[in-house]
């Protein structure tokens, strides 16, 4: 028995899935540069904490839908994304939210409660930072 072509085929799921790692770490890049780029506007949002959450990253990824929920509270995709994730699941909405008739809004308004670390007019801040000591 030749082992030829088990190594063949080792080799081919060991470059595919180094291929579909390249690609993901590609599409974090890409997502954490929009979120910084835009940091307030919810699709960016969900698109970091979807890229975070498929690399394995759940806490940080439900930082951000948290802030996601409250800078857009009627955002359904990324409540639901947020309930799955509170709950174990790692099945999340992958397909982008689009509010019918609407243009997708760079600023959206600024929520009714605001925390002490705010960013822009009072919404929270691009990433949570450690309290203040005095």
């Amino acid at each position: 028995m030749s082992f030829k072509p088990i190594t063949h085929c080792l080799a081919i799921v060991l470059s595919l899935s180094a291929c579909a790692a390249t690609a993901d770490k590609t599409e974090l890049g890409a997502a954490r540069a929009w979120y910084w780029q835009h940091p307030y506007q919810p699709e960016a949002i969900n698109r970091l904490a979807l890229q975070l959450l498929k690399m394995g990253d759940s806490d940080s990824a439900a930082v951000l839908l948290e802030r996601g929920a409250r800078i857009a509270p009627d955002r359904e995709d990324i409540r639901a994304n947020l309930l799955r994730l509170k709950s174990g699941s790692r099945q999340v909405a992958d397909s982008p939210w689009q509010e019918p008739g609407a243009a997708a809004s760079a600023a959206p308004s600024a929520p009714a409660s605001a925390s002490p670390q705010a960013g822009q007019d009072g919404l929270p801040a691009p990433w949570p930072q450690p309290p203040v000591r005095p």
